[in-house]
C-alpha cells in the first residue's frame, strides 16, 4: 500500500482533468499455489472471479483444492498485474490475476479494512509496467460475481482447501468501495453488505 501511494502520486498530474489521470501498474510472478497460500493473510477483500466461458472447469495445480467453482480461477494464476489510481473518491488498489496465456481469471480489490502490510508482502518485488491511461476499459473485468470475503486455507488429507469465510465487519468506506468496484465490474455485490 505504501508503494501504491508513490506509483498514485506519481501518476497524479497538477490538473484537475480526469482525461490526464492514469493507473500505475506493476507485475509480480506468482503461482496459483503461492497466491493462495498467502491471501489468507489479507484479511477482508472484494473477490471477482472471472467468467468461465468455456464451460469446461478450471485445472488445479497438483494437491490444491478449491472449496467452491468461484475459487478455481484463483489457482490457475500464474501473474499479478497490480494496478493503482485516484479516483474522485480517493485511492483505489487491485490485482488482476493472470493466467499463463494471459487470460484473465479473477480480481482481488484491497479495502480499508484489509491488512496492508500482508497486501505489500504479497506484492514485494514487482516489476513496474508502463502507466496505463484512466477510462473505463481499463477498470472493468470480465467478472462473474463480487463477493466480501476472508480466504482461508485447510489441509484435506494430502491436499490443501482453498475457501473463504464470510466477513465479519466492514466499514462504511470499504462498503462504498467494495460497491463501487462491483458496479464498475457490472456485477452485483453477493453481500449482506450488498
Amino acid at each position: 500500500m505504501f508503494g501504491w501511494f508513490a506509483h498514485a502520486f506519481a501518476s497524479l498530474r497538477p490538473s484537475c482533468d480526469a482525461a490526464s489521470w492514469s493507473i500505475s501498474r506493476c507485475k509480480v510472478p506468482m503461482a496459483g499455489s503461492d497466491l493462495a497460500e498467502r491471501l489468507p493473510m489479507l484479511g477482508g477483500v472484494l473477490y471477482l472471479p472471472a467468467r468461465c466461458e468455456t464451460g469446461e472447469p478450471w485445472p488445479l495445480p497438483a494437491g490444491w483444492l478449491a472449496a467452491r467453482c468461484e475459487l478455481a480461477p484463483l489457482l490457475r494464476c500464474e501473474v499479478l498485474i497490480v494496478s493503482s489510481m485516484i479516483g474522485a473518491d480517493g485511492p483505489r488498489e487491485w490485482i488482476d490475476c493472470v493466467d499463463g496465456q494471459g487470460r484473465f481469471c479473477a480480481r482481488v480489490h484491497l479495502l480499508p479494512d484489509t491488512d496492508y502490510l500482508a497486501w505489500d508482502a504479497l506484492l514485494a518485488g514487482g516489476e513496474p509496467l508502463p502507466a496505463m491511461p484512466l477510462c473505463p476499459d481499463q477498470l472493468a473485468c470480465r467478472a462473474a460475481s463480487a463477493e466480501l470475503v476472508c480466504f482461508r486455507t485447510r489441509r484435506l488429507g494430502q491436499l490443501d482447501v482453498l475457501e473463504t469465510l464470510p466477513l465479519g465487519h466492514l466499514s462504511t468506506l470499504g462498503r462504498h468501495i467494495a460497491r463501487e468496484a462491483a458496479r464498475t465490474a457490472a456485477v452485483e455485490l453477493e453481500s449482506a453488505y450488498g
